[in-house]
């Protein structure tokens, strides 16, 4: 009977802990890979993305979004889990390639610092405001990572990715 209460116990912390400890970072705008997200609750699969760089593990696809060159574009995202590490504190950011199958990566708009939510558990969407390179490339990427810094999340398992593929026009 012990067994068999630990058997469930176990069974329950997979299916309904587990997924909520998996999301970390999602992006609508630009779509990032692997389509529409539903960011209304932490354990979104497809917001987990932290198999190394440059995209955590994720394959190229069609651009969805067409950017024109010296504009400025408004990245949001979502942190749906916090790990905030006091004492060295991670920050998102963004950056972007400006060659198709680049994997090389300049910063696009500002760092934002990671805070202190008091619960891992929290979803806070943000803006990354930055100015399009004046580059013709079909299949650049825009990239967001949040560098956690946190060393329970392992040596390689502190950044988090998430890519969306774009075409940037000249202007």
């Amino acid at each position: 009977m012990v067994c068999l209460r630990s058997l469930v116990c176990v069974a329950v912390a997979v299916l309904f802990v587990l997924p909520a400890c998996l999301c970390h970072v999602c992006m609508w705008s630009p779509m990032q890979r692997g389509g529409k997200v539903d960011i209304s609750m932490p354990g979104a699969d497809l917001c987990y993305m932290v198999k190394g760089a440059p995209c955590g593990g994720s394959s190229p696809g069609s651009p969805l979004t067409e950017l024109k060159g010296n504009s400025v574009f408004l990245v949001e995202f979502q942190q749906n889990l916090n790990h905030w590490y006091p004492p060295n504190p991670g920050y998102m950011i963004a950056d972007i390639t400006t060659s198709a199958n680049s994997s090389t990566f300049s910063p696009f708009g500002h760092v934002v610092p990671d805070y202190n939510a008091r619960d891992m558990v929290t979803q806070t969407n943000f803006t990354i405001s930055g100015t399009v390179p004046n580059v013709d490339c079909k299949g650049c990427v825009l990239r967001v990572r949040y560098v956690s810094n946190n060393p329970d999340e392992g040596k390689d398992s502190n950044i988090f990715y998430q890519c969306a593929d774009v075409n940037i026009h000249a202007n």
